[in-house]
């Protein structure tokens, strides 16, 4: 039987992490042994591409040498020949010293040109070297694929289950069962997704793209001149020409385009509690005698607020004051669910989570229920990425891409974690087991969700669905047209904007004592769209004729378990 989390944080420092490190060591010991390379060849052959660049770095230092050092004697030769003809030394003198530093410079042209040569000969050397080292590893980059980081964290954590891609029938349970809004993805594009299950209960990471419109300043200048008539020192007027340059500024909108990453996560337990907490700055600052006071202050507060009977807060504090201060969801409009939830054992291991400093990330989570549905964001998860893309493993060196395995599983593995860990910490979520077939005979198989077709979509690219007359990036939205056997038409519409030039004249006060127009040329951004089709495939595993179909029309495999080819744009 599958034991559930508890203590999160200390089994992943005495337990999960180490495993984890091992699996992945294992795994790639497997593909290692399936590709069938030849790992001490290929070892050769990089200690000789070593020895090549190391051969090709002092070439090219050579090369620079001579070259520098030839035209520092032309340029001492012609310094002294020009101060002989000007009389500024003696020419008996510098005459022969330049003439020397010609002479010089002439016997280093071929010891630089063969530097130049042999530098020419060596990098193309290297790169066939390279070439024949990629060839060697072909049959291992070919191995990697999407689901890897995954797997050897669901073996890792038992309790932890991942999709191979994001069904509708995961994105319809957290819609109907939990209260999900998909009004959320309305002027958003996802870039990535992945879906899977704690005990049952549905969860999503997901990356989206958004356009909000900023202020942007567009700077003109004007050059004037004018000129004024002021006496010396001697009494004497005399015309002076005064040069200014003016400045102006227009202030303008232009969308903007960032990308955020979040993970939803749907549970019954306390079906109506809502509430909201942010990173504290209490969880950051060390155990001193000023965090006891600033702790203590805010402690005072919450009694303060508790026993306000006047307002509608339900607010009551809890007996663990470093909780509630720390953790301070004081918007929570259930008390009774709030403390159903948060259990002592609870609040033990979510202070666990805020107060540590080395084993994972600390306070850095936004956490945000409502009713059902549990949002979480964190610093940690938008600084890092959470694509699992089997081009991040490729490369040309054995041993590298060992180490880049094993390095990227691992910190892919320790961000998922403890994104999840908030979650981990609340034994009732894990205790409550959703009852989905109650649902089963709404729900549709195995049929890839939007958020799926968005994610294929931005793998392509935007630029390959946008308007000829945008300019800036685009949100992609797709449409399923058609779908039957597991293939499927997908409209992809790319909505983004064109800019019109436009030159605004701003009048500003010149130093002559007159205004003067300062043209500030600045875009209006207008929106246009454009759709083109895109066509998928579904499986479970992959076939080899898709697989073909995906290297002859150019495309890397894409996202998982699905495979994607784009149709040709209809008039």
């Amino acid at each position: 039987m599958i034991q559930d989390v508890y203590e999160p944080l200390s089994r992943y420092r005495d337990e999960f992490r180490s495993e984890f490190a091992w699996r992945a060591e294992e795994k790639f010991e497997e593909l290692t042994r399936a590709s069938g390379i030849d790992v001490e060849a290929n070892r050769r052959l990089i200690e000789e591409i070593r020895m090549l660049v190391d051969h090709a770095e002092e070439a090219r230092g050579k090369r620079s040498f001579f070259g520098c050092l030839f035209v520092l004697l032309v340029a001492g030769a012609v310094v002294a020949f020009i101060a002989a003809y000007n009389e500024m030394g003696n020419p008996a003198v510098l005459v022969p010293l330049g003439i020397i530093g010609i002479i010089a410079s002439l016997f280093l042209l071929s010891p630089h040109k063969k530097a130049s040569q042999l530098y020419k000969e060596l990098k193309k050397t290297i790169e066939a070297k390279k070439d024949a080292a990629w060839k060697q590893m072909e049959p291992l980059n070919a191995l990697y694929t999407w689901d890897i980081p995954v797997k050897l964290i669901q073996a890792t954590v038992p309790r932890l289950e991942f999709d191979p891609y994001f069904t509708n029938e995961r994105l319809w349970s957290l819609q109907r069962q939990y209260g999900w809004n998909d009004d959320f993805n309305r002027d958003k594009s996802i870039l990535f997704a992945q879906s899977g299950l704690i005990n049952g209960n549905p969860f999503v990471f997901g990356e989206y793209r958004y356009m909000k419109w900023e202020n942007h300043v567009y700077k003109g200048t004007k050059e004037i001149s004018w000129t004024e008539q002021e006496r010396d020192s001697k009494g004497d007027y005399h015309t002076v020409t005064h040069h200014e340059t003016l400045e102006a500024t227009v202030t303008k909108p232009e969308p903007v385009y960032k990308s955020k990453k979040l993970l939803i996560y749907g549970n019954d337990a306390a079906p109506n509690l809502s509430f909201s907490r942010t990173p504290s700055d209490l969880s950051k600052g060390d155990e001193g005698l000023f965090a006891r006071l600033r702790k203590k202050h805010e402690i005072r507060k919450l009694q303060k607020f508790s026993q306000n009977l006047e307002d509608e807060s339900q607010f009551t504090l809890m007996s663990n004051h470093d909780f509630e201060a720390l953790f301070h969801a004081v918007d929570r409009d259930n008390e009774v669910e709030f403390r159903l939830l948060f259990t002592s054992l609870a609040q033990i291991q979510m202070l666990d989570l805020l107060k540590d400093k080395s084993v994972g990330y600390g306070d850095d989570f936004t956490f945000r229920k409502k009713k059902k549905i549990n949002l979480l964001t964190s610093t940690h998860l938008d600084k890092t990425s959470i694509d699992t893309d089997p081009k991040r493993f490729y490369d040309w060196d054995y041993d590298r891409a060992k180490a880049n395995f094993q390095g990227l599983n691992e910190e892919y593995f320790k961000n998922i974690y403890f994104s999840l860990a908030p979650l981990l910490a609340i034994p009732l979520y894990q205790q409550t087991r959703t009852h989905e077939e109650i649902w089963k005979d709404v729900l549709r198989g195995r049929e890839s969700s939007f958020w799926e077709h968005e994610t294929l979509a931005n793998y392509y690219g935007y630029g390959q669905f946008k308007h000829p007359d945008c300019v800036t990036k685009c949100i992609l939205k797709t449409s399923l047209l058609k779908h039957q056997n597991g293939e499927g038409a997908v409209e992809v519409t790319a909505y983004g904007y064109k800019g019109l030039h436009h030159t605004e004249y701003v009048e500003v006060h010149g130093g002559d004592g007159a205004w003067h127009d300062v043209p500030v040329e600045w875009i209006e951004y207008l929106p246009v769209e454009n759709s083109r089709m895109m066509y998928l495939t579904e499986q479970e595993k992959p076939s080899n004729a898709l697989r073909t179909l995906a290297q002859n029309t150019g495309k890397s495999t894409l996202r998982r378990t699905i495979f994607s080819c784009l149709g040709e744009k209809e008039e």
